[in-house]
């Protein structure tokens, strides 16, 4: 079974038992001077019982911008009163799930904060006993279908610093001895301490904007290898057709994702999404194929 394949049945699986609910905030700790790791409980996430590494998930924390923030509220489509977009829909991002044990009510996640934006006011909002909403799960790796399509094959991962805490959730997974490969770019020194350290993981650090160049001049990988990306839109449009052109990595075990795009606010990039999503599921798209997905954000 394909990576893709591996995804999509996942997804399939999940379909009639989506995660929305309300959680409560247990505590949120400094983990790195730019990530906070909040913890979440809750009854909602009895449901989540095949948790996998890098799912995903939609966070939305009600918590109105303070009078400060008036202004990059208004900038940003969020109403300082109420905390919702012009629109109507209370604003949200995605976020990874960095640990959780199935029949605990306990979740973790990293969020990356960097002194302004929506989640940074989010951050200082929020507190222990505080209500959040979240929507999920996606599902963005299968870690067993790798072992076993691609015979112990290579394992590439890529990112830039907005994809660190899924690649430490994906590395701190595989199963013991299980080497794997990390390309890592524009991570402070001090942010690396969320990658876990293992004798059979090779993490390579490089400069944001040389991550292609990275993925370019890497030992070639080959038809039983298996990579993962996330970083901004334009370099993972130039690592996916690396990986596939130079590296022969078939289609259907490259999982690529863009977590930003250069130029383009999470707000902008949220509606378009959800317009293209909304558009290839009426064309009776198989909006659970990577391919598609990968198509819908990157477009």
């Amino acid at each position: 079974m394909s990576l893709h394949s591996a995804i999509r049945a996942v997804a399939t699986d999940r379909a009639d038992r989506l995660i929305r609910c309300q959680l409560e905030v247990v505590s949120i700790a400094e983990i790195s001077p730019s990530f906070r790791r909040v913890t979440l409980r809750g009854a909602g996430l009895a449901i989540y019982t095949d948790p996998l590494p890098a799912d995903a998930f939609r966070l939305f924390p009600p918590v109105p911008a303070s009078r400060a923030d008036a202004g990059a509220a208004a900038a940003t489509g969020v109403t300082a009163a109420t905390g919702a977009t012009r629109a109507g829909v209370p604003p949200s991002r995605a976020f990874t799930v960095r640990t959780f044990a199935p029949g605990s009510d306990r979740l973790a996640f990293d969020a990356f904060v960097h002194g302004a934006g929506l989640v940074d006011r989010w951050m200082r909002g929020l507190g222990p006993g505080d209500g959040v909403g979240i929507a999920g799960m996606r599902a963005e790796f299968v870690a067993e279908p790798v072992g076993a399509s691609s015979a112990g094959g290579p394992l590439l991962l890529v990112a830039d610093g907005s994809g660190l805490p899924a690649v430490a959730a994906i590395l701190a997974a595989l199963p013991a001895g299980r080497p794997a490969f990390a390309v890592l770019g524009g991570v402070a020194e001090a942010d690396r301490v969320l990658v876990p350290a293992r004798p059979e993981h090779q993490v390579h650090w490089v400069r944001g904007l040389a991550l292609p160049e990275a993925v370019r001049t890497f030992p070639r990988l080959g038809v039983a290898a298996v990579a993962w990306v996330a970083a901004e839109a334009s370099q993972v449009r130039i690592i996916r057709r690396h990986l596939l052109e130079l590296h022969g990595v078939p289609r259907a075990q490259v999982r690529v994702s863009a977590y930003w795009k250069a130029g383009s606010t999470m707000e902008d990039l949220d509606a378009l999404s959800t317009r293209r999503y909304a558009e290839a599921a009426a064309q009776g798209r198989d909006v659970r194929d990577p391919e598609i997905l990968e198509e819908i954000v990157l477009a």
